[in-house]
């Protein structure tokens, strides 16, 4: 009993709130939303790291409302409209793991703080990083795998922005098929992963997306990004027709050698109707045989 009401007095002078545990992976990101009061909307918020709240060590702080303020490989956003902030962890290593508190600075009372326990696994059965190329115009489709852990989790698709520090919403899906737009998401449950399909590219659509899954609870809310996937979209390959270029065979032209006058064949010359008539004279035998044998012929 003595040993409970310690515990509670300990959590009053601290501030703290609730905690829970989250889960990432060597070479990704977490993201995780830290819930406070309506009365705590002005204070500065911050993200420390340590065994105990009242001796962390801030990885980030900021005053910033509705922007985002970035310190490494850490980043923090301020949704005062929500009454949460969330904080991003880039490219986690196995020394990420360890306590965390998220906190709202408060210059007399205790400062409010959700306690986070960060385990950070190695699995080899993720891949990292794949690359997918795509056609201007046309779709590419992506295939996201997950372990059993996360078979009942929304799964979650983001682009990263141009600076590398925050990942944009895309779409998600939980069990059934999904449209957002251009895009589209569904998970298999039984084979353990889901597709995101992007339809209509552009060169926009070009960039770095990830594959990751969302565990929501009540205020125990966090993203891990498992796989990063590089798109790119590229020109269709433009069809090359080639055109074969046929030679007509060569056509023979007979030159007749008759004369202009004659008009049949019964009134041309010998010499000129037969073909033999273009050798020389001497060549013919009957043209090389004296007269008076031609008068016999004719006799």
């Amino acid at each position: 009993m003595n040993i409970l009401l310690i515990v509670i007095l300990l959590s009053f002078m601290t501030g703290c709130l609730s905690s829970f545990k989250v889960t990432g992976y060597s070479g990704g990101t977490v993201i995780i939303y830290c819930h406070y009061s309506t009365e705590e909307r002005s204070h500065e918020k911050y993200f420390c790291v340590g065994q105990y709240s009242l001796s962390c060590k801030d990885q980030i702080k900021t005053g910033l409302k509705n922007n985002w303020k970035h310190s490494g490989n850490f980043s923090l956003y301020d949704n005062t409209g929500e009454n949460y902030f969330k904080v991003i962890i880039r490219q986690l290593t196995r020394q990420d793991e360890g306590t965390y508190w998220c906190g709202a600075d408060k210059p007399i009372l205790p400062d409010s703080y959700t306690k986070v326990e960060l385990d950070v696994k190695e699995d080899d059965c993720y891949e990292k990083s794949v690359t997918e190329t795509a056609f201007l115009g046309g779709e590419a489709t992506i295939r996201c795998n997950y372990s059993e852990d996360y078979k009942d989790s929304i799964k979650y698709f983001c682009k990263e922005s141009n600076d590398f520090k925050t990942c944009v919403y895309m779409i998600s899906a939980n069990q059934t098929t999904t449209k957002a737009g251009r895009f589209s998401a569904s998970d298999n449950r039984r084979e353990r992963f889901s597709t995101v399909t992007i339809s209509n590219l552009t060169e926009d659509d070009t960039g770095t997306y990830w594959c990751g899954v969302e565990t929501n609870r009540t205020e125990q809310r966090y993203i891990t990004l498992i796989t990063q996937v590089k798109l790119l979209v590229i020109m269709s390959p433009t069809t090359t027709i080639t055109t074969t270029k046929t030679t007509a065979p060569p056509t023979t032209t007979f030159q007749s050698l008759s004369s202009p006058s004659s008009s049949s064949p019964s009134s041309s010359s010998p010499a000129s109707s037969s073909p033999a008539s273009s050798a020389p004279a001497s060549s013919s035998p009957a043209s090389s045989a004296p007269a008076s044998s031609l008068n016999r012929s004719g006799k």
